[in-house]
């Protein structure tokens, strides 16, 4: 007879299988303005797929400082949710030029880093 998966038994099985597990959608973001999030994200081989707008927060309402260009090396840091919960964004910054900030993952060559950013704003 087979037992029940407990939800503990299941998140493990999730994260020992390597299924990206992260709090709940709407739950979070990186808030526009806040200082930068902690480079937790040792990947590398990171571009753009287009010019992308850099941001100050995880979010299209936040302000742009500035583009990034598909011929640039990015350092990823880590990636957050929108305040909709709907999109994920990452952290970035430029190896050639250190412009830094935030970019939606739909923007960049692999998605975007798969490290969550710790220390969220709460919705």
């Amino acid at each position: 007879m087979r037992r029940p998966l407990t939800v503990a038994a299941a998140a493990f099985a999730l994260v020992a299988t390597g299924a990206l597990v992260a709090p709940s959608p709407a739950s979070a973001h990186w808030s526009c303005g806040r200082a930068a999030p902690p480079d937790l994200d040792t990947t590398g081989g990171h571009h753009t797929v287009f010019t992308a707008n850099l941001r100050v927060g995880s979010s299209l309402r936040c302000l742009d400082v500035g583009d990034v260009y598909m011929s640039e090396s990015l350092d990823y840091h880590c990636y957050a949710l929108d305040i909709n919960g709907l999109d994920t964004w990452t952290y970035v910054v430029s190896v050639q030029t250190k412009a830094r900030g935030w970019i939606r993952d739909d923007g960049l060559n692999d998605n975007g880093s798969r490290v969550w950013c710790p220390g969220q704003t709460q919705v």
